[in-house]
């Protein structure tokens, strides 16, 4: 870390800084998990409380405070929130700085706001941060509705393709999946293609292949085309490696293990679905922001068993 004269001053502002901005972005994300499902817009009309139907005000839409500050219920009429609102807040505020920490402040030592990190960790920290966004508007709308919107799933697609693409900048063909091809019996041609649409293909043609075996096993639909394009947008982001299959075992493990808690409370039924979006969405975010870590945790095991 850089030496400061000012002591952590500088750091605990940014700190605050950096988590009020990821709670303000998680009470639009609270916006979007209702509204998204039912088709409404999410800018009009303004927020307002479902019971008694009065419009919030500045003052009951501060992130995590409000909700503290007025013990979880309306001003108005009393009626208590969610605490799923302020735990979403309280997570993406984490989530933004988090995304810092990790991608900046562990790689370069930098957490000073006036010192100079680089377009390339500060961008790669924004966008791992949108990409998280997403998957917690998956996490609850797929549970809710057993559905996961097309444009969560873009968007974290094209996030990948971006990351992609500051790699590949940065380090050239090294950072692509290279195919050598005979284009003659005396000749051979390389032929690069980038991580992200390689993981991509990957990524959805797993889960299908998947999804259409299951179903000829248990003779229904088990798997959703959600759940096969977000794998196809998340193998975008992480490639065709042993990342991506650390993410499938570990969405896979979690799923099992969140069914066998759910019959265990009476919960859920062997006949009852089970959305599987949600692990999905809940393993993308531990691999973004510890996947270093997971990883070789995770196939090691495998590799073990």
């Amino acid at each position: 870390m850089i030496g400061l004269d000012g002591g952590d001053g500088p750091e605990i502002a940014l700190g605050v800084l950096l988590f009020a901005l990821g709670a303000t972005v998680g009470s639009f994300l609270n916006v979007a998990i209702f509204r998204m499902p039912r088709g409404e817009s999410l800018v009009r009309p303004r927020s307002r409380c479902l019971s008694c139907g009065h419009t919030l005000g500045p003052l009951d839409m501060f992130p995590v405070l409000s909700y503290i500050w007025a013990a979880g219920k309306c001003r108005y009429c009393r009626r208590p929130f969610s605490p799923r609102y302020m735990f979403v807040e309280l997570f993406t505020g984490l989530a933004c700085l988090g995304a810092w920490w990790v991608f900046v402040q562990m790689r370069l030592g930098v957490m000073w706001p006036g010192a100079w990190v680089g377009v390339g960790p500060a961008l790669e920290a924004a966008l791992v941060f949108i990409a998280t966004c997403c998957l917690v508007v998956v996490f609850f709308i797929d549970l809710d509705h057993y559905i996961i919107p097309d444009e969560t799933v873009i968007i974290i697609a094209c996030v990948g393709l971006v990351l992609d693409g500051l790699r590949i900048a940065a380090a050239g063909a090294s950072e692509m999946v290279i195919f050598p091809e005979r284009m003659a019996p005396a000749g051979q041609h390389a032929v690069l293609l980038p991580k992200s649409l390689v993981g991509m293909a990957m990524g959805a043609g797993l889960l299908l292949v998947i999804a259409v075996i299951a179903e000829r096993v248990f003779k229904k639909p088990s798997m959703g085309g959600g759940d096969i394009k977000l794998a196809g947008a998340m193998g975008a982001i992480l490639g065709p490696g042993y990342q991506f299959f650390a993410y499938f075992l570990l969405s896979v493990f979690t799923g099992a293990l969140v069914g066998v808690v759910a019959m265990a409370l009476g919960r859920r039924s062997r006949r009852d679905y089970l959305p599987f979006g949600p692990m999905m969405a809940a393993a993308g975010v531990a691999i973004l922001y510890a996947g270093s870590l997971i990883t070789p945790w995770v196939m090691g095991r495998f590799f073990a068993l």
